[in-house]
């Protein structure tokens, strides 16, 4: 029996699987079936059975799939290709992790860069390839191993210095955790010089000679004007250690050292309060000092601990657009972070504001078919109001959004016969939409929110809806003897007011209306719960028929 029958045959194999596609979200289970595939094609070499080998590249891709901020398993994976020897494969994985992470991921890109370092024969592509993480990581708080790499490349493949000792001082002025390494490095630099023309390779000849006034040209090179040199230029490097040391101290104390999650971690590890509070600060601290690239990387750090938390997710794509006015990369966020939030609500609703504003009604359309397969077609049966409402709002607005722009053949025909209120009515609150709120408000007290849902309703009253809502939904209520509602004085309030804000009704006939139809039916409850209530109703919206009230609920009850 060769291994991969074995290995298929195992019951242990068997019951590791089914636990992964039974709770695939459980990150335990992943880790153990991930384990018992290595141990059973253990050593790893370039003879591993085939069907082997596409049973460990699908585990992983898989895996990484429900946890795509799983840094040290995208490296994991890219090693594994690594020894096997398929280094297109390593490029590949890596290409794709770091565009998951916006490429600012430091352990994906140090440990990218050590296998480039081993296969990248080529100097110029090797050098671009730090150049670009750079660009992404440079300014990361932790990044003195990048430093350090790139240092030691370029004094390697490089024939001249300049290009090293111009990263080198461009590293002194970065606030890094591990900044007196490249300070001392620096002063090593300067007291290796022999000669004053040789410290044009450590800075460019016209700064040296406008900021330090050292003439690299004058004669004597090697005495007491060296010797001079040298001191200015410890000098200034002494000045600058201390303020990068100041920036570091201050980063380190208020933040760094107290934060204790700087890795992905699955749903169910919950991060404490405070230290969410301190990220947030800790961000706001970034923001406030105007690099726009150290504020994206952090956003990205802030995302790897608290990736199923929706708050950081929607403080990003709110400093991207309200400091950057950049809807596109804040939709980009937005959709990420729908994908990886515990909660969505907030995130969701912030999603549909950006594709309005964007213009992107088609993407909308399919946000909000996401939520409906998410629920499996049954939103009203979330227990999240504040989402349930939103997706009623942008449901509204997305089946009424290619109506609300007619064409130049159909504004010339526009139905003024008796149907047009009703068709106008419709287009405002689509049946669809009505179907989702009655079905959520049939559920009575299984579903907290019920009145606010109510009330929000009257949000979507427009001139032409009131019969509508009216009809569809309070009146189906009465019919349908929800004592839920019916016994409690705020669902009459709430139908008081609804006619009350119809726009098509005089005052009088508000009036007369609530009188004749609405209080009638409350009295008939027999509660006299319903009247304080309409009480308080009539005294916000029609005094003058406070009496007539409480003459007929004496008469009645």
């Amino acid at each position: 029996m060769d291994k991969f029958t074995r290995l298929v045959s195992d019951p242990e194999f068997s019951n590791l699987t089914l636990e992964v596609a039974r709770f695939p979200k459980n990150l335990g289970g992943w880790e153990k079936l991930l384990n018992h595939l290595l141990a059973a094609v253990s050593p790893l070499n370039k003879s591993i059975d085939l069907k082997l080998y596409q049973l460990l590249v699908s585990t992983y891709e898989s895996l990484l799939i429900q946890f795509p901020y799983l840094e040290n398993y995208h490296v994991d994976f890219a090693l594994m290709e690594y020894r096997l020897g398929h280094l297109d494969k390593v490029h590949r994985i890596f290409d794709h992790g770091l565009a998951i992470f916006n490429q600012k991921s430091l352990l994906l890109w140090i440990s990218y860069l050590k296998i480039c370092n081993e296969i990248v024969p080529h100097h110029k592509q090797l050098l671009k390839k730090y150049e670009t993480a750079e660009n992404h990581i440079g300014l990361h708080f932790f990044a003195g191993e990048f430093w350090q790499l790139y240092l030691e490349q370029v004094r390697q493949r490089c024939s001249h210095t300049q290009k090293f000792f111009s990263i080198l001082r461009k590293v002194l002025e970065i606030p890094l955790y591990s900044f007196a390494t490249f300070y001392a490095m620096w002063l090593r630099c300067v007291e290796d010089v022999r000669d004053l023309s040789q410290l044009g390779r450590l800075a460019p000849e016209d700064e040296l000679f406008k900021k330090l006034k050292i003439n690299i040209n004058a004669s004597g090179r090697r005495g007491p004007r060296l010797q001079e040199a040298k001191k200015a230029l410890k000098k200034a490097t002494r000045e600058m250690y201390l303020v990068v040391q100041r920036q570091v101290l201050e980063i380190f104390d208020l933040y760094e050292s107290k934060l204790n999650t700087r890795y992905y971690v699955s749903p169910e590890t919950l991060i404490p309060a405070s230290e969410i509070e301190l990220w947030q600060k800790y961000l706001t601290y970034t923001v406030n000092l105007k690099l726009d690239p150290l504020t994206h990387l952090n956003f990205q750090r802030a995302l790897l601990p608290l990736a199923h938390y929706e708050i950081v997710w929607i403080q990003y794509a709110r400093w991207l657009v309200d400091w950057q006015g950049d809807l596109l990369t804040a939709k980009n966020v937005l959709v990420q972070g729908v994908s990886l939030s515990s909660k969505k609500s907030k995130i969701l609703k912030f999603l549909y504001s950006i594709l309005c504003s964007l213009g992107e009604f088609d993407q909308l359309q399919l946000i909000i078919k996401f939520v409906e397969t998410a629920y499996l077609d049954n939103v009203g049966e979330t227990d999240d109001f504040e989402l349930f409402w939103d997706y009623v709002q942008f449901k509204t607005f997305a089946l009424r959004a290619p109506k609300d722009k007619p064409s130049r053949y159909e504004s010339s025909n526009v139905s003024t016969g008796p149907d047009s209120s009703s068709s106008t009515a419709s287009q405002l609150l689509p049946r669809e939409v009505l179907d989702i709120i009655v079905q959520r408000l049939g559920q009575c007290e299984s579903k907290d929110g019920q009145y606010l849902l109510l009330s929000s309703v009257l949000q979507l009253q427009h001139e032409g809806t009131t019969s509508t809502i009216e009809n569809e939904i309070f009146q189906r209520l009465v019919k349908d003897n929800y004592t839920y509602y019916l016994d409690d004085g705020l669902f009459w309030s709430l139908y008081c007011r609804l006619i009350f804000l119809d726009p098509a009704r005089s005052y009088l006939e508000k009036r007369r209306y609530i009188v004749k139809v609405v209080w009638p039916q409350a009295v008939a409850r027999h509660k006299n719960q319903i009247l304080p209530h309409l009480q308080e109703f009539c005294q916000a919206y029609t005094p003058e028929d406070i009496d007539s009230l409480e003459e007929l609920f004496q008469c009645g009850v």
